[in-house]
């Protein structure tokens, strides 16, 4: 789904450097590194909008450099680490978004794309916000509807840079096991950033480690073991 060719990101210099990885469908990978060390970086450069310095990135074997914008769009979905709401911007409108890929050029959306959309909220259980004001909503909420609309971009691919972040241990949890439980009823290969250690753990999620400017793949790990390798400069 995603091969990562022994690629080096950074801007001016480089933050990290990866081994030759590839990541599945149907996984959620949790991508973890102490702050300032490259996360960010390394999602940008997956999104194409930050150039690789070294290396490629494949998805689906189709090299990332090759791929148009259009064709980018419809293989990736990115999830901020926070949505903020927008005043008089309804949540199913909010949502829909994430058909841009595939309206006509006046945006238009057909009944099929309202069923995707109708769909994905069941999916992730927020039909009853559907027609509440984004803004006055709750984070944990927002973060649902911001999944909600990646997922009905319908790419095999999301990325998601600490969504968690502005959660409650509940609603991290919530959306943890939202996110497990789609990517393996949709076959979707999904990599998030996070702090969240212990729920990973909990969660048995493989582990992209970021440490020592060194990008590796850990699928069976230990809390100890992953504190001491970021623990290192």
């Amino acid at each position: 789904m995603i091969r990562i060719h022994h690629i080096a990101v950074g801007y001016h210099q480089v933050l990290l450097r990866s081994e030759d990885i590839q990541l599945n469908a149907g996984k959620v990978y949790a991508l973890v590194g102490r702050n300032g060390i490259g996360k960010s970086t390394l999602l940008q450069s997956l999104t194409g909008a930050l150039p690789l310095l070294e290396g490629k990135v494949s998805f689906m074997n189709d090299d990332l450099s090759s791929l148009s914008r259009i064709e980018l769009v419809k293989r990736v979905a990115v999830v901020e680490s926070r949505f903020e709401g927008i005043e008089y911007l309804k949540v199913k409108d909010y949502i829909a978004l994430g058909r841009t890929p595939y309206t006509d050029a006046f945006g238009q959306l057909t009944t099929q794309d309202w069923e995707v959309i109708q769909q994905t909220a069941s999916a992730i259980g927020i039909r009853s916000l559907m027609e509440k004001f984004t803004d006055q909503i709750s984070d944990g909420e927002r973060q649902l509807c911001a999944v909600a609309r990646a997922f009905v971009q319908e790419t095999p691919i999301i990325l998601l840079d600490e969504p968690t972040a502005f959660l409650d241990y509940l609603n991290r949890q919530k959306l943890l096991n939202i996110l497990i439980a789609l990517s393996k009823n949709q076959q979707k290969c999904m990599l998030l950033s996070t702090h969240d250690l212990e729920l990973c753990l909990k969660a048995e999620l493989p582990l992209l480690l970021a440490s020592s400017g060194k990008l590796s793949l850990k699928e069976h790990f230990n809390l100890e073991e992953v504190l001491f390798e970021m623990s290192k400069p």
